[in-house]
């Protein structure tokens, strides 16, 4: 057995691991998830409206959306490694072997996370393309919900939330990739619960909340390589939403950490997650700076000047770079104002109006939000437009832009909120 193979193994139980950890930690620490919910208002009937937010999404895409393979090869390999997983345990991609065994293969350049996904589709519906759609379907579905319950624990503000998942569930390129197999749609789902558990654990600082906020961060790592920053960005949300400051936040939580450090449940949760993540985070690393997703000989459009005048196209010479980023960031803005709308490559012009009046009205009534909100949305935009192959024009390349929906449609929700207030102020004042 090769040492691919091997790591393989210890990806799948890291993943297994984190995977049932989390459902785990929920489940007996629903009180607190509810009691969270509740204090930042929810209710029955606003659970309600939420639910029908996600029965629109779920019926623009059932009726309007063809499920289509949109990503050649990948499709394929993530499906592949399904099997595997059903079949050995294994998600690697299989270079010899029959449908039930493979004797020789190697590890694809992203993890198993949607080979994972796919792999329980399969089990329940059995092994065919319809099985591995509505697994990302489903995700879909999840990542309009959560979407709802991240923004009414990160605004205390229904209707924000409400606008905000509504948002979510017309995205156009939540539409478009809710149903092909890509690492996109669960790397946006998984994000969201992972963001969802920390936010809860903000509130109701208690054991199992912290368990469950670790843990599926850990499940996170294992969707996307670049959901590796994550590890950064969400233990840096939570400082700066948990306390009136960041440094009263760091002081507050440290000395947290020096009193619960040599308590036993603390030190097992801790002892989990590493066993959880160590697999992934190792070889995320190795990827990182080995792997060169086939950058060498690749030539990518420079955004900035138009398609057929001089160096309107270069050759890329890294992976990231100032170079990629100056020749992708005009495309990638150009994505926000619906310029691409003939290649179906679309964020309609009102959606980003409504984000930006959001950043305007939270820089005036909450910075602190708009810097967890807005630094969310920056890391993921410099991420992808530093990337060779990030540019929303490189081929089918623009579902990167799924990392950055749900901070504009969160953005957009708030916007939609304050102007609403607005008016009912106004009408009551005559």
């Amino acid at each position: 057995m090769t040492l691919a193979g091997l790591e393989e193994y210890l990806f799948t139980a890291g993943l297994t691991l984190a995977f049932v950890a989390t459902i785990a930690s929920v489940a007996i620490g629903r009180k607190h998830f509810a009691a969270a919910l509740r204090d930042s208002g929810l209710n029955a009937r606003k659970l309600a409206i939420a639910i029908g937010i996600l029965a629109i999404f779920v019926f623009a895409e059932a009726v309007f959306v063809v499920p289509t393979q949109q990503l050649f090869f990948d499709d394929a390999i993530y499906q592949a490694g399904a099997l595997g997983l059903l079949h050995m345990g294994q998600a690697w991609m299989c270079n010899y072997g029959s449908p039930t065994m493979c004797y020789s293969g190697q590890i694809y350049h992203e993890p198993i996370g949607t080979a994972f996904n796919i792999a329980i589709a399969f089990a329940i519906g059995g092994v065919n393309s319809g099985a591995a759609y509505n697994a990302e379907f489903f995700l879909g579905g999840v990542a309009v919900f959560m979407t709802f319950l991240v923004a009414l624990l990160m605004t205390g503000d229904f209707t924000a939330s409400a606008f905000a998942e509504l948002l979510m569930a017309l995205s156009p390129a939540l539409l478009t990739w809710a149903r092909p197999t890509t690492s996109d749609m669960p790397m946006l789902a998984y994000s969201l619960i992972a963001l969802f558990c920390m936010l809860v654990f903000m509130k109701r600082k208690k054991m199992i909340t912290l368990a469950a906020a670790a843990f599926s961060l850990a499940m996170l790592t294992y969707m996307k390589v670049d959901a590796l920053a994550y590890l950064v960005v969400i233990p840096a949300i939570f400082l700066v939403l948990d306390r009136s400051s960041i440094g009263q936040s760091l002081r507050l939580n440290f000395k947290m950490l020096k009193d619960h450090l040599m308590d036993t449940n603390f030190l097992i949760v801790l002892l989990l997650l590493v066993l959880a993540v160590s697999p992934e985070a190792i070889y995320t690393v190795h990827e990182l700076v080995s792997g060169s997703y086939g950058y060498q000989g690749a030539f990518m459009q420079n955004s900035c000047i138009s398609p057929g005048s001089a160096n309107s196209t270069i050759l890329a010479n890294g992976k990231i770079g100032i170079r990629e980023f100056d020749a992708n960031i005009c495309s990638n803005l150009e994505f926000w104002v619906g310029a691409f709308d003939k290649e179906y490559i679309v964020q309609p012009l009102a959606f980003t109006a409504l984000g930006i009046l959001g950043t305007a009205l939270m820089a005036v009534y909450d910075r602190r939000l708009l810097l967890a909100v807005g630094g969310w949305f920056l890391v993921f935009f410099l991420l992808y437009t530093s990337f060779y192959a990030g540019s929303v024009t490189y081929g089918v390349d623009w579902r990167f832009m799924l990392s950055l929906i749900a901070q504009a449609s969160i953005l957009g929700g708030y916007g939609a909120s304050k102007v609403i207030e607005t008016v009912r102020i106004g009408n009551h004042g005559q």
